[in-house]
């Protein structure tokens, strides 16, 4: 049974998301409010998760960008997903602890060089084991788990277990239709 002090947390947390802007259901919250970042358009869907028993999970968009996340998406402690120009994160998927997920380079990286920015998309029912980085014109399929530590750099199909640097597909997953993490 979950308690009392967590389920005033999240009304608390709704509230909050809700007065900075942010189109959102029910936000379930474990420790500290995130901190938000509301001058792009924030969409959640009707029930997301965010820990922040060890550092406080970061998320929305810059000026410009667009952030949406699915129904039933956890962040864990610490992860930082920020748009600056469009993320989009699928249905059942889960943020493990000081997950990166990035649109932008943010800045040059000489004169002939500006900043480069592409959206990124993360399917439905994806795992991001701790400390992975998505970076910037990323695609992660449907079903994929992509092992801790890991950096993502370009498309990963569905359905895989993927790790490295760059993540690479390692194993094939057997995903039956209608599964989902929780």
């Amino acid at each position: 049974m979950q308690s009392p002090s967590l389920y005033y947390k999240s009304a608390l947390a709704s509230a909050y998301f809700k007065m900075r802007g942010i189109k959102c259901g029910l936000i379930i919250c474990d420790g500290m409010l995130p901190v938000l970042y509301t001058k792009g358009e924030v969409t959640l869907g009707p029930q997301v998760g965010v820990r922040g028993r060890l550092l406080r999970c970061e998320l929305g968009a810059a000026e410009s960008g667009h952030l949406y996340i699915g129904n039933r998406v956890f962040m864990n402690s610490g992860a930082s997903v920020v748009a600056h120009c469009g993320i989009e994160i699928g249905d059942y998927s889960m943020i493990g602890d000081f997950v990166t997920i990035y649109d932008s380079n943010f800045h040059s990286l000489d004169a002939n060089h500006p900043p480069k920015s592409a959206p990124v998309i993360i399917g439905t029912n994806v795992w991001l084991g701790s400390r992975v980085t998505v970076l910037p014109g990323s695609k992660i399929g449907d079903h994929t788990v992509v092992s801790a530590g890991s950096i993502v750099r370009g498309d990963l199909p569905p359905r895989v277990l993927a790790a490295g640097n760059p993540a690479q597909p390692v194993k094939d997953l057997e995903i039956p239709p209608g599964w989902n993490r929780e």
